[in-house]
């Protein structure tokens, strides 16, 4: 690999509270092209160099024409990137379905070996993985350099439900299209249960599901043998500890961050739609068209509220045209946009008379909600896993237990201005309180130290 030209700084014994750590951040994915992890990363490198720390992003760059692996650096937003270019699967292994595993198990040893070989070097005081691939190698790479005498932890932040689950949410669809949740993914029998029961099953499939779940379980037991392990929300934190693949004792709940300093500097930016105004009243679904997401529910619920505004939603999915179909048979307007760039979607939370959230999976913790409480948006949502973190029914929001519940929301906040405004104030409150990028870091840098004392 070519040689980094960043600058680190060597890990000493005895660190005080007030020295300088080299934190680097191992993430799967990153912004400007990424989802919520991405973005979550990010803001806590920020956050972090904001504290007086180095910190350095390695990730890997995957179906790269190199012969052999390599790095290049790149710089987002004032933080150095460090993308470890991962060469393309060959062509059998793509051939055979196998190219996206292939090439994420040549990423977890060249981003081990590379990170365990700083670390040995002394440049590193906490390697933190932030999803799947980066977490195992966060994990074995600290396990490598304190072999030979390294002093660094690894901290593993989950953020779904990857090491329990070999589909990460939990959710099958079974032969009548209707989803259902596997609460028991993580133990072989039940999953396979579900993956019998799941639409469109095939004998040859079951092979491959077997395969996947030992995946899944190998990357569980990587988490496990980090130092700490960083749950978002309390319900994520009560299902690793149920399922025994992490020891409790090394569990604790930080939530992802949000930097209220770039919220507000959104609300300034230019209005992005050509058809609805900024004073026109309109409801908004900030997301993916998918099933875990609950966009498919919107047009009924939406029906049931008897709200007649337009609908808009911003993202992607594959089920836009089943929402599209169903909107117009029950004759409501619906909008769709493209994935809009970050600050557009959180000036459109701000000024839209509702934002809906009828998150159809056990939530891990959502940031759209925590942009959405940042932006003083009147957020209506569905009261499903890590969720209730975030919103409290009444005071940042209208907490729904199911869809009955969800329109009556849509009803009250459209319809009561006094609520309204309530609730948009307690939101930007629990933001300010909960989750702004300070308050975080400091307890993210408290642990770190922790875990070096």
């Amino acid at each position: 690999m070519a040689n980094s030209k960043l600058k680190t700084m060597p890990l000493t014994e005895g660190k005080g509270q007030n020295s300088r750590l080299s934190v680097w951040l191992i993430t799967d994915v990153f912004p400007p092209a990424s989802g919520g992890s991405g973005w979550s990363t990010y803001y806590l490198g920020k956050a972090l160099v904001e504290r007086g720390h180095s910190v350095r992003v390695v990730r890997p760059r995957y179906g790269e024409s190199v012969v052999r692996p390599t790095r290049r650096v790149v710089e987002y937003e004032g933080l150095p990137v460090e993308e470890v270019l991962v060469p393309a699967a060959p062509s059998w292994a793509t051939r055979l379905g196998m190219g996206k595993a292939w090439e994420e198990r040549r990423a977890v040893r060249l981003l081990t070996r590379y990170v365990s070989d700083a670390a040995i070097r002394g440049e590193v005081d906490i390697i933190h993985g932030q999803h799947i691939v980066s977490v195992i190698a966060s994990s074995q790479a600290a396990r490598l350099a304190r072999r030979q005498g390294g002093r660094v932890r690894a901290v593993g932040t989950v953020r779904d439900y990857w090491p329990l689950c070999p589909v990460s949410t939990r959710l099958f669809t079974n032969s009548d299209g209707s989803s259902f949740e596997c609460e028991e993914c993580h133990r072989l029998p039940a999953y396979m249960e579900c993956v019998g029961q799941s639409k469109g099953r095939k004998v040859s499939s079951l092979p491959v599901a077997l395969l996947r779940w030992v995946k899944s379980a190998r990357a569980g037991r990587a988490l496990g043998r980090c130092d700490a392990v960083i749950a978002v929300s309390d319900y994520v934190r009560g299902e690793l500890e149920r399922s025994k693949r992490v020891n409790g004792g090394k569990l604790v709940t930080l939530p992802n961050m949000v930097d209220l300093a770039s919220v507000d500097n959104a609300l300034l930016s230019k209005w992005p739609l050509t058809d609805i105004a900024p004073g026109d009243r309109f409801l908004l679904f900030v997301g993916k068209w998918d099933l875990n997401k609950g966009a498919q529910m919107l047009p009924e619920v939406v029906k049931r509220s008897g709200i007649k505004l337009p609908v808009v939603l911003a993202g992607e999915g594959l089920l836009r045209d089943f929402i599209q179909t169903e909107a117009a048979q029950l004759d409501l307007d619906f909008r769709f946009y493209d994935w809009l760039d970050n600050d557009a979607a959180i000036l459109l939370m701000r000024h839209a008379t509702a934002l809906l959230f009828p998150s159809a999976w056990q939530e891990p913790l959502s940031r759209v909600l925590l942009e959405g409480c940042a932006a003083g948006a009147a957020i209506v949502v569905l009261d499903t896993g890590g969720t209730r973190d975030v919103i409290s029914h009444g005071e940042s929001g209208w907490l729904a237990h199911d869809m009955s519940s969800f329109a009556e929301g849509i009803r009250a906040v459209v319809d009561n201005a006094e609520l309204s405004q309530a609730l948009r104030t307690g939101a930007r409150h629990c933001a300010e309180e909960k989750f702004a990028s300070d308050h975080v870091s400091a307890r993210v840098e408290t642990l770190y130290r922790r875990l070096l004392a």
